[in-house]
């Protein structure tokens, strides 16, 4: 695991929030952190210090075995992905613990790594399936679930986007990736996607597969990113067959589309692809009401299943 890696650790690691998403709002970790401080005044514990120049972006307090857990095990505390007002709390917290009890040892880390080692660490608990106690779900084959023909369809589009002039380098972002099949055509182009979905289960599947990297993959609502991440973090936004669209349900599609364009630098490029003209209309205006100038592009082939239809365009640079 990468967390144990970077910090030279042996025993076993466990974070106090139950999924990346809880790293928003902290307040579990908040919680702990409170009665550790109290815990301090009057005795000492083993402490390590995660930092990235002054700020702290962890503390590692260790749980000698026992009785009850006869394993020795750190409780990893974050806010690093917190919202402004409880990283703040956090890094009071972290402030006074370590005035209590200073660290034994400090580690440094950049920001983007720590973040790789915390997603990865919710991402190997999930497809080891220790945050769905209840699983009922039998693994399938990758033959049955993978399609190079699939591959190969994105593949075109982006062989499409570099002849039209489009730049598909820096941070990309994948939403709703599903389990990952969209997500090998962007590895096999050299790119490294940050791959977004809401349904557990297939990035579960996209990952015991090997197919989606533990480090990038997110069980997130493509419908808050601007709650997790700020404006132009991204260079590329892209997504997959997203519908089926209709009427009833359009709002939501907008808003995930509405979302990108958020979190998209400026200039940055937007693909989305659907397997009808009705659809990608939709998508298309909310796009331009968004300030995305771009175009409507007929895929269409023999098949007639997967992205059919797709819009590219650009976040429009503000003067």
């Amino acid at each position: 695991m990468l967390l144990q890696e970077l910090l030279d650790i042996g025993e076993e690691i466990y974070f106090v929030e139950e999924s990346y998403t809880s790293q928003r709002n902290i307040g579990s970790t908040l919680h702990y952190l409170e009665g550790v401080q109290a815990f301090l005044e009057n005795q000492k514990v083993r402490l390590l210090r995660v930092r990235n120049g002054e700020q702290t972006l962890g503390l590692l307090l260790f749980n000698p075995g026992e009785e009850d857990v006869p394993v020795d095990f750190w409780s990893v505390f974050t806010g690093a992905l917190a919202g402004a007002s409880q990283k703040a709390k956090f890094e009071a917290f972290a402030s006074s613990i370590l005035s209590l009890n200073p660290p034994e040892r400090e580690v440094e880390v950049s920001s983007e790594l720590w973040r790789d080692a915390v997603n990865e660490y919710y991402s190997l608990m999930l497809v080891n399936r220790n945050l769905c106690s209840e699983c009922s779900t039998r693994p399938e084959s990758y033959g049955s679930i993978f399609s190079e023909q699939r591959v190969n369809r994105v593949s075109e589009i982006f062989h499409d986007l570099e002849n039209k002039g489009f730049s598909l380098e820096g941070r990309v972002l994948e939403v709703c990736c599903g389990n990952g099949m969209s997500t090998l055509a962007l590895y096999r182009l050299g790119l490294d996607p940050i791959a977004m979905e809401l349904n557990k289960c297939t990035v579960c599947q996209g990952l015991e597969h090997g197919v989606l990297n533990p480090k990038k993959a997110l069980v997130m609502d493509a419908m808050q990113l601007s709650r997790y991440f700020e404006p132009g973090s991204f260079d590329v936004i892209v997504g997959f067959m997203l519908g089926l669209v209709y009427e009833f349900n359009k709002d939501l599609w907008i808003g995930i589309v509405s979302e990108a364009a958020k979190v998209v630098t400026e200039g940055g490029l937007l693909l989305f692809t659907v397997k009808s003209r009705p659809e990608i209309e939709i998508l298309a205006e909310a796009l331009r009401r968004a300030g995305v100038e771009g175009e409507i592009v007929d895929n269409t082939d023999a098949d007639g299943v997967f992205d059919q239809w797709y819009f590219v365009g650009k976040k429009v640079i503000c003067k």
